[in-house]
């Protein structure tokens, strides 16, 4: 009689749940400003990140691809009913880079997932910093030109280091989003 080998039990490390918390605690307060009720949006954001989290806690391989989805549905909900302001785009702009780094630190390759990461999260990182930086200190005709001006800079930039170091995509497992 033969047996078959079992596939060693998926183990979730402490970082993985504490990133997914921390972007739901930011959608939670996101969730205050829903105009549906405070209850309503903070109910929204929570389900969401648990059902994210459950998938990827006990859903087969089959289902891993989309362990982000309730996440990504309850943060679109709420900003797209949640009046815009600094305060609440600032909120999900943090909630999403959270999401992006939860989703970023995958358990079932080995340690190391978020330095290796660096350059998948440094897009929306450079979009949530121009997005701030051009409603916070540009003045309020000269925002177009100013994001425009970020965005040549960054890109310049961007393609600078990528040209200066070729080995960042020789790197076998790096983990996508």
């Amino acid at each position: 009689m033969t047996t078959k080998p079992t596939a060693p039990p998926r183990t979730l490390r402490p970082e993985g749940p504490g990133l997914l918390a921390a972007g739901a605690a930011v959608a939670v307060g996101l969730g205050i400003w829903d105009p549906h009720g405070a209850l309503a949006g903070i109910a929204i954001a929570i389900v969401g990140f648990v059902a994210a989290g459950a998938l990827r806690a006990f859903a087969g391989r089959s289902v891993r691809p989309y362990e982000f989805l309730p996440a990504v549905a309850s943060l679109g909900y709420l900003t797209l009913v949640v009046p815009t302001s600094l305060v609440t785009d600032l909120l999900a702009g943090v909630s999403a880079l959270a999401l992006f780094v939860w989703l970023a630190d995958d358990p079932e390759l080995p340690r190391g997932n978020l330095r290796r990461s660096g350059d998948v999260l440094l897009l929306p990182a450079l979009g949530l910093a121009v997005a701030l930086s051009s409603s916070l200190l540009i003045q309020p005709g000269y925002v177009y030109v100013g994001v425009a001006a970020g965005l040549l800079v960054g890109g310049l930039l961007a393609v600078a280091w990528v040209l200066s170091h070729p080995e960042t995509f020789d790197a076998p497992d790096t983990p996508t989003i």
